[in-house]
């Protein structure tokens, strides 16, 4: 992915602030809690082979990968079938798919005829769900750019649904507009949610992406139900480049609190962390993701123990 131009940030005490005076988890009665499961995007881990990746998951004690379709292609949707099999990981998610509104390099036939392909991907590897990413508005207005997302989402909704794989759509931070989507808050997200209208339609819930949403803790509870992963990653700050994401843990964000307020809410999925970070990517792997698991793991409610 190429840099986008920059725009001007807010400073990061305010960006922390905004989010930890929400009440989060005060706000509903705490449901069941599922113990936390815990997954590494393999845009993490950039320079890495599939075959490193899920043999330093394992040992790390990671539950699952999130696979990139690059990768996949890389290595072959044949031996990568046989690697994950033989490591026991789970596959929480592949990505991407999208981009109808033809902002992305494709047009919208091509982004539906290329949806299906991950759709076959996602089932070949068993992963649970598909992100999809909307594409920018371009020279659409915003609502055809909408419909052209939804009548994508409902039309892959069909394959998706005869494959057993879910479909995710990714909101992104409005600095990322204008190469990859117009989808850049929870109530944009929700609201293409509600015209697509299907159970295996949801949401990628992104700490990184939606680190300035206005009372984000309070709406974790309620937009739960409809989210199938959550990417982990941190920040200093309000998003400068596509590479600036941090380890979770290393920046300003109440993840702990997020984690917990999903968890919270009944979410059962994977937490997945994904770092887009060129510091990451110059770093020591095995000390990187060690580093990440043992911070998101130390996230987690308390489960009760069940005798």
């Amino acid at each position: 992915m190429s840099k986008p131009n920059s725009q001007p940030g807010i400073q990061g005490s305010t960006l922390s602030d905004k989010l930890s005076n929400n009440p989060g988890t005060n706000a509903v009665a705490q449901k069941s809690i599922v113990p936390l499961k815990i997954s590494l995007s393999q845009t993490t881990t950039l320079r890495w082979s599939m075959a490193d990746e899920v043999f330093q998951l394992r040992q790390t004690g990671f539950d699952a990968i999130g696979v990139w379709r690059p990768k996949l292609a890389d290595i072959g949707e044949y031996k990568a079938v046989e690697l994950l099999r033989d490591s026991r990981l789970s596959v929480s998610s592949l990505s991407f798919a999208g981009g109808f509104t033809g902002g992305c390099g494709l047009s919208y036939v091509d982004a539906i005829a290329d949806g299906r392909q991950a759709i076959d991907e996602a089932e070949a590897i068993g992963a649970k769900t598909v992100i999809v990413v909307g594409g920018p508005r371009g020279s659409h207005t915003i609502n055809h750019s909408r419909k052209l997302v939804v009548d994508g989402l409902k039309k892959l909704a069909d394959f998706a649904e005869l494959a057993g794989v879910t479909l995710s759509l990714l909101p992104m931070h409005r600095f990322f507009s204008k190469r990859w989507t117009f989808v850049n808050s929870l109530d944009q997200t929700l609201d293409v949610l509600s015209r697509v209208d299907r159970s295996v339609v949801g949401m990628a819930f992104d700490t990184y992406q939606l680190c300035e949403e206005p009372g984000l803790l309070e709406r974790i509870p309620v937009i739960a139900p409809l989210t199938h992963v959550v990417q982990i990653g941190d920040c200093r700050r309000s998003p400068q480049s596509e590479q600036d994401r941090l380890l979770p843990g290393q920046g300003i964000l109440p993840l702990p609190q997020i984690v917990q307020a999903f968890q919270s809410g009944g979410f059962a999925g994977y937490f997945d962390v994904q770092v887009w970070s060129g510091n990451v990517w110059r770093s020591n792997y095995i000390h990187s993701i060690e580093q990440a698991h043992t911070a998101v793991k130390s996230m987690s409610l308390r489960v009760p123990v069940t005798k």
